[in-house]
This record gives structure tokens, sequence and C-alpha cells, in this order.
């Protein structure tokens, strides 16, 4: 009696986690999906060859930040080798919007800006989604390295024909490789940092050139870095609250660390009555007065800015500059259109899969095979409310992939119970009835269940170690629906097959499943024959 109640006991325990994972689905703990199930953005960056992967680290980490500030549900940012930076954003498709005016169709900006208008929708559709991509693709790779530095000098054009290389600095960006200025010992030839970039770099801090919009400045040394910066904020400035030294229009303002507070009051007062400019990734965005000292650790950052602009060059400025400069190798989006029908393809194979499986097994095994049934169902259950809890706990997305794990492991499943009846029939056969045969019959089949779950499931680790990518959701789904299918076969399906056997009218039907002894062919004995 002791020995039914732990059975019974065991069953109701599997079926309270049963219901408390389809609760758990119905109310608001479901999987979270991956890119190739609900559409998004994937890119990847490739730094310097030379790079330490320290370095990359620090790279990813900062991209995380601005990442988060988007609020993306369910990023997956990874290192791909030495350095290569993954970056998948679920849910951003960058479908943007789409209005129409007139007989035109407009496209707009997440901010509500006009992208441009088009005769045929599809076109403004896809204005909108390479704005809106532009957009995320910015925020994640742009350096976002700031420096203040000293205005030496504001260069006009008419100021660059007294000067030979600065004529040649203002209209091209370079030094020419026969000018007299390249063998001065102030500078050194650098590798050009992008279009409009001057060549050379100072040696003893004297001077700089970078490049501005019109004008140029005539830069020195850099005074402050942005790593003095601990908070940036987009604001927006009317006509009636901007002063001599801020312009109508959306800026940024900032806040400075304790240390970078010092530095700025000890630049603004050894610089007041002169210039100091604020560049970003080697741009001058401004260069404004210095009127009195700064003691305060406040500044701002003015220039043409649109609200989204202002807005995303705060978060990047708050999750702080990329240690180095980053190239786009890809770029792959996916709609959430072909998203949602992967996934219920997906889930229509699953769905197949298991009707078939069940079918099998109740036409092969009759009343173990309706056990098969419940056990499958569960395993189903259970299996996605696990897969619903590790996106709650480690992050994990769902992925095509990972559907697949679930429903290779079907199969897997499947094994479970034919190793188990096989072993039952083997026992009855040898003439042992069936309460008589279940005990030993699942001890060894138990045995194989374990061994060969645990092939599977290294083999998913391993998988999961030293793959990257998809791979890895392939064998985390596989390796967890392994590990729950030996829960469900020792706390649902052993007990309830123990029970059938020890209930006389359930062991004694007629479509069991299983062959008695009396019906099975005689087995040969030492001496001759029965």
């Amino acid at each position: 009696m002791r020995g039914t109640r732990r059975l019974v006991a065991s069953i109701v325990l599997v079926l309270l986690l049963v219901g408390a994972a389809v609760l758990g689905l119905a109310t608001s703990v479901r999987p979270l999906l991956g890119l190739d199930l609900v559409g998004g953005i994937s890119v990847i960056l490739s730094g310097p060859e030379t790079a330490d992967r320290d370095v990359m680290e620090r790279a990813l980490e900062s991209i995380r930040e601005r990442v988060d500030a988007l609020g993306v549900a369910e990023p997956d940012i990874s290192l791909l080798g030495g350095n290569l930076i993954q970056v998948q954003l679920p849910g951003l498709g960058g479908q943007g919007t789409v209005e129409q005016r007139g007989s035109r169709f407009c496209a707009l900006s997440s901010s509500g800006g006009l992208v441009g208008c088009f005769n045929e929708r599809a076109d403004a559709e896809a204005a909108a989604k390479a704005q809106s991509q532009q957009r995320v693709l910015q925020i994640i790779g742009q350096t976002a390295r700031l420096d203040q530095r000293q205005v030496l000098q504001q260069l006009t054009p008419s100021d660059a024909e007294d000067s030979p290389y600065l004529t040649t600095a203002f209209t091209e960006g370079v030094i020419p490789l026969n000018d007299p200025f390249r063998q001065s010992p102030d500078f050194k030839e650098e590798p050009s940092q992008g279009e409009g970039m001057v060549t050379y770099e100072d040696v003893d801090g004297n001077e700089r050139f970078t490049p501005g919009t019109d004008p140029k400045y005539q830069l020195g040394p850099v005074e402050i870095t942005g790593a003095a910066l601990s908070k940036a904020t987009a604001v927006f400035v009317p006509s009636g609250q901007s002063n001599t030294q801020a312009t109508v229009g959306w800026q940024i303002n900032f806040e400075m660390n304790p240390e970078g507070s010092r530095q700025f009051a000890e630049v603004t007062t050894r610089l007041t009555g002169q210039n100091l400019a604020i560049v970003l990734d080697n741009v001058v965005q401004s260069a404004p007065t210095i009127n009195e000292p700064i003691t305060g650790g406040r500044g701002q950052i003015t220039g043409s800015f649109t609200e989204a602009e202002a807005r995303d060059l705060a978060v990047v400025l708050n999750a702080g500059a990329l240690p180095v400069n980053l190239q786009r190798e890809e770029v792959r989006t996916v709609s959430p259109t072909l998203g949602s029908e992967s996934l219920r393809q997906g889930i229509f194979a699953g769905i197949v899969g298991l009707i078939l499986l069940m079918l099998y097994l109740l036409f092969y095994y009759r009343l173990l095979g309706v056990v098969t049934w419940f056990g499958m169902g569960i395993w189903a259950a259970l299996a996605v409310g696990l897969v619903s809890l590790a996106g709650e706990a480690i992050g994990y997305a769902l992925t095509l992939a990972g559907v697949a794990g679930i429903v290779v492991s079907l199969g897997i499943t499947a094994d479970s119970y034919i190793v188990f009846y096989e072993r039952l029939k083997d026992e009855v056969r040898h003439g042992k009835s069936l309460r008589a045969a279940v005990q030993p019959a699942f001890r060894r089949a138990w045995r194989t269940i374990v061994a060969a779950d645990i092939v599977t499931i290294g083999a998913a680790l391993v998988l999961y170690l030293l793959a990257v990518g998809s791979v890895r959701g392939f064998a985390l789904t596989l390796g967890l629906a392994t590990a729950l299918d030996m829960f469900v076969v020792y706390f649902f399906k052993r007990p309830l097959v123990f029970l059938i056997a020890r209930s006389p009218t359930l062991s004694n039907m007629r479509g069991v499943g299983l062959r008695s002894g009396v019906a099975a062919d005689p087995l040969p004995v030492a001496g001759g024959e029965r």
C-alpha cells in the first residue's frame, strides 16, 4: 500500500509541474523567440586583426550597453573568433512607418521625421526600413570617441591660401608626400582614420589638424577624454532659452565624474577667453568660447542634430566609446513575416511528428500506447515550460535550430518508451505475469535509457561548448529535452505502468499490448523440448 502511495505521489508531482507550465504559458512566461522566428537584424563587426581578446570583450560590453538602451527583448551578442563580434537583435526588423499623404506614400523615421515620399507603398516601406536599420547600425558600430581640445586657430579657405600645407589639408585632408612640412619633427605619419582625415599627428603635443564642417580648426592635444563623462542627456533648447553659446534645437547635455569635473575646471580656467573644441570621432561638433571657468562639471554638445540623432548620440556616450574602430562585415535582416512563417512551420513539424509517433505506439502497444500519449504530452508541455524558464533565467532565445533540437528529441523520447515496453514483453514471454515482470523489466530498461541519454547529453554539451550561433541553440534544446525524457520516464511512465500492472482488471485486458507467456512461442530447455 505504501508503495502504491509513492507511485501516485510521483504522478501527482508531475501533473502539478505540468499545470504550472500550462499556467505560465497561459499568462506571461513564454519562450523568448530568436532572430529567425520573430525577425530582426544580424550584423557582424570586425576589429583590427591585432586587437587583443580583452579589447574585443570591452567593445562587446560597450555594444551590449547600447543595445540594452534600445530596449531589445533578447539580444544575442557574442565574440566569433578573435576579432569578430556578432550582434543579433530579435524584433528589430526595421519595417519603419509609412503613411499616405494625398496620392503619395511617405516613409517616416522612428522619431516621426520624414524620410521621403514615393508613388508606391513598397518603395516607401523599403525606405523606412533602410532608415531604421541604418539608425540601429549606427548606434551599434559608432566608435563615439569624445575629445575636448583647445582651438589654436580657426581656419577658413582664405586663411589656408597663405600656407601650402594648410591649403592641402583643408581641401584634400592630407599632406602631399613632397611637401616640406612632411619633414617636420613635430609630426609623424599615421594611417588614415576615415574619409577627409588628416594623416599626420603631433609628436610633441604642439598641434593637430582635424576636419570640421566649415570652417576647419587647428587643434591642440587632447585635454579631456570621453572617459570623464558620467551621464549624457538629449534635450531640446527652444528659442527663448538659448544663449550666445547654444543654438536652438536638439543638443546633448553632459555631466562629468568627479575626476572629469576637476580636469574640466582646470582646463576652462586655463583657457578662459579661448575656444574649446568638442570633437566626436575626429570631427569637431562645436567650439564654444570659454567665458569663465566652469566648475560644475557640466557642458553641452551642440550641432545640427535631429531628435533621433541627439537621443542616439546620448545612448552611445552613456555606453562609452569603443576601444577600437569596428567595420561592418555582414548585415542581414529577417522580416517578421518570414520569422513567423518559420515558427509556424516548426510548430507544425513538431505536432505532426508527435501525432504520428503516438499513433504508431498506440497501434503497436495498445493500452501502453495510451500511456505513451500521456507521457509524450507531458514531455512536450514540460519542454516548452523549460525553454520558457531558460529565457527568463539566462536569456535563452528559442531559434529555428532550437525547435529542430526539440523535434529531434521526440525520437529519443520514443526510444525510451520502446526500450521499456520491449523489455517488459521479454519478461512476459518468459512466463511471468505483468505484475511480476514490470520491476525487472524497468530495471534493465532504465540502465539502457540512462546510458543512451547520457551519451546524447554529453554530445549536446560538447556541441554547445564548441559551436557558435544557432548550432548552440540546437545543442541546448536537445540536451534539455533529453534530460527531461529521463525525468518523465522515471517519475511518470514508471509509476503509471507499475499501477497498471498492479491492477488485475487493467493487466488482464486483452488490449494491454503484451503477449502472455502462454501465447508466446515455447522456449527450448536443456535435455529436450517443452
